[in-house]
């Protein structure tokens, strides 16, 4: 290890990470996939490497924000970031961040990735993010116990809440020094905090120099910053030292976080990363749209439960390549458990049609015990005159594909049409049941489960294994 072991600023480093005294604010560098290159500007190449007409983005490489053309253009850009974040793997060295025992962890970053390391290693947490557009709720008070994890630039399920342009943090500067403050929990942390470590900060950007004073990290006593991977010039950092006290350390971000965990191993003092139970025996099947809202909600899911030691079947993990899609599909329908994600799509796709029709056929008389459902914000189920048009839709897909097939000069080998033309009419005809069952049964909305942790679905499979492990 390169680290200057002897720098003086170590032990009372950790002496006040022990005494929830430290807080550690990450920059948005440390998840990069390629080292030395910015995250944004990779995310740049990847906004760029599939350009739409009226959609082009325009990038300012000094403070690294882009410029959209309109409303739609950002709408669609958001779309494209999420993913570009959904698709970054969690570094390992954000493994080793979540058994130090830091009680308040502030990144500079809307990415998931720490949120994932903390759930992987089945450890209490909790998390929240600053949104320009409402009024910040309030949080419990972090702890080593249970420690806070906070975006500071929104988070990447709430479009409203990012910051990629200048109009964005504009809006963002205006209502955190304004109306919509950081919450109280964390303004007391930040004020009776004794020491900050910053990891992969970029400390050039202006506006950095704002964030700062609007944390009150001015009046810090120590502060320590990682420096090897970074350039800085010498002007910026005597400002930082002059104004800020900012002690630079001759170390990057993964040997500092390396040190720290070997210190607290010496000292037994890491977070136990609790081993998933062991795998219960009943499988528990998840059927969904892909892509969009659906896809995000489904990942949390099932990173969540996997973490927690249950036995999740999901097609994208479990098909495998060139695996029979309808013998799956069938599979799920003869599941005990069923996690069912209700969208406007899954009420138009034929393969989702196809499981729920497995579903109803298998678990007819107790299907409210076998499926677990996510209601999604657009899906049209609670009005009864909404309900008919899903039952509409299959009607005049049904007498499409019959139009078509009574339209051919020989009806010979066409017994896969046959079968299309059954199910389309089996859908119309379970869809005022399914989607009746569902408008009754009281579901959460995925915010609200996510809120959570998603403790009230485990707790609803929990007793329901439990019951039927009890006759």
């Amino acid at each position: 290890m390169s680290i200057d072991t002897n720098d003086e600023i170590w032990e009372p480093l950790i002496e006040k990470i022990c005494d929830e005294k430290c807080v550690l604010i990450m920059g948005p560098d440390i998840a990069s996939p390629q080292p030395g290159q910015s995250i944004v500007k990779l995310l740049q190449n990847y906004l760029e490497a599939k350009p739409q007409k009226g959609k082009e983005v325009k990038f300012y490489s000094d403070d690294e924000f882009f410029l959209f053309a309109d409303n739609t253009a950002k709408a669609f850009a958001n779309i494209r970031i999420k993913k570009f974040y959904e698709g970054l793997a969690t570094p390992v060295v954000y493994n080793k961040i979540t058994e130090i025992p830091f009680h308040l962890i502030i990144s500079v970053s809307p990415d998931h990735l720490l949120k994932t390391a903390f759930t992987a290693g089945n450890i209490d947490f909790s998390f929240d993010f600053f949104n320009k557009e409402q009024n910040p709720a309030e949080l419990e008070k972090p702890t080593k116990n249970k420690p806070l994890v906070y975006n500071l630039f929104g988070d990447i399920d709430a479009d409203s809440s990012l910051v990629f342009t200048y109009d964005d943090l504009f809006d963002y500067l205006i209502k955190i020094f304004g109306d919509f403050r950081l919450p109280q929990a964390l303004q007391y942390q930040l004020k009776n905090c004794e020491t900050v470590l910053f990891i992969g900060f970029q400390f050039e950007k202006w506006y950095f120099r704002l964030l700062l004073r609007l944390l009150r990290l001015n009046e810090v006593g120590i502060k320590g910053a990682s420096d090897k991977s970074i350039s800085l010039l010498p002007g910026v950092r005597n400002f930082y030292a002059d104004e800020f006290g900012m002690e630079f350390i001759e170390a990057d971000e993964v040997e500092i976080i390396d040190y720290l965990h070997s210190q607290f191993e010496a000292k037994q003092m890491l977070r136990e990363i609790k081993k998933p139970k062991a795998p219960l025996n009943y499988p528990i099947y998840i059927s969904y749209a892909w892509e969009g809202e659906r896809e995000q909600v489904v990942n949390d899911i099932y990173n969540t439960l996997i973490g927690k030691g249950y036995n999740l079947i999901r097609d994208k993990v479990d098909l495998g390549y060139k695996g029979d899609i309808q013998k799956f599909m069938e599979l799920i329908g003869t599941g005990t458990y069923v996690i069912v994600i209700i969208s406007d799509k899954y009420l138009k796709s034929p393969n989702c049609m196809y499981e729920m029709q497995a579903i109803v056929k298998n678990n007819i008389k107790d299907i409210q015990k076998r499926i677990f459902p996510i209601v999604l914000a657009d899906a049209r189920i609670y009005d009864p005159e909404t309900r008919l048009d899903y039952i509409k839709f299959w009607e005049e897909k049904k007498k499409a594909l019959e139009e078509k097939y009574r339209g051919l000069d020989s009806l010979s080998y066409t017994a896969d049409v046959r079968d299309f033309l059954d199910h389309y009419d089996d859908f119309r005809r379970i869809m005022d049941y399914v989607t009746q069952l569902l408008a009754n049964l009281n579901t959460l909305t995925p915010a609200m489960h996510e809120g959570n942790n998603f403790s009230v679905l485990m707790k609803a499979l929990d007793q329901q294994i439990q019951e039927d492990n009890s006759k």
